[in-house]
């Protein structure tokens, strides 16, 4: 068994002044050896906590935990970099037979933004299937942010 790391760099053009913070919680799809499934939707509640494969109840858990996240204000938007740390090696899916890879990239990240006309908070969220181009409105009405493609850059690296 080997360990991996995924870094997941999320790089949303959003105003710098607008945003405010991304929530703990992370969600990724990534191949379970615990389970023997691929495309699991792995959820991580905060750094240094280990992942919850979905559905819960058909797994005792993913071996492996965030271990890192990096929040970097540039001057047209947020960049955000996950670690993950983890164990895998390759195994067949149970239920569709298939080897397992990381082919799937998605992912889904919550922040807080505040809108500039009415001032209020709100807590949105972006992923990898969204069509695109995509609007996130304030309930003033207000484009919060607008998404003309995909944020996420998915970056596998083994260390042993």
């Amino acid at each position: 068994m080997a360990k991996y790391q995924y870094k997941l760099v999320c790089d949303l053009k959003i105003i710098p002044k607008s945003f405010i913070t991304v929530a703990d919680k992370l969600e990724i799809s990534l191949p379970c050896i615990n389970c023997q499934r691929t495309h699991r939707t792995i959820i991580f509640e905060g750094v240094n906590k280990k992942g919850i494969c979905t559905p819960s109840e058909k797994c005792t858990g993913f071996p492996g935990s965030l271990i890192n996240r990096e929040i970097i204000k540039e001057s047209d938007g947020i960049k955000i970099n996950f670690l993950i740390e983890f164990d895998y090696q390759p195994f067949v899916d149970l239920k569709y037979k298939v080897e397992s890879k990381f082919e799937n990239n998605w992912a889904r990240v919550y922040f807080s933004i505040r809108c500039a006309e009415c001032q209020k908070e709100k807590t949105i969220s972006t992923q990898e299937n969204l069509v695109r181009p995509f609007n996130h409105k304030c309930e003033c009405g207000n484009i919060l942010f607008r998404e003309e493609e995909s944020p996420f850059e998915y970056i596998l690296i083994e260390i042993n």
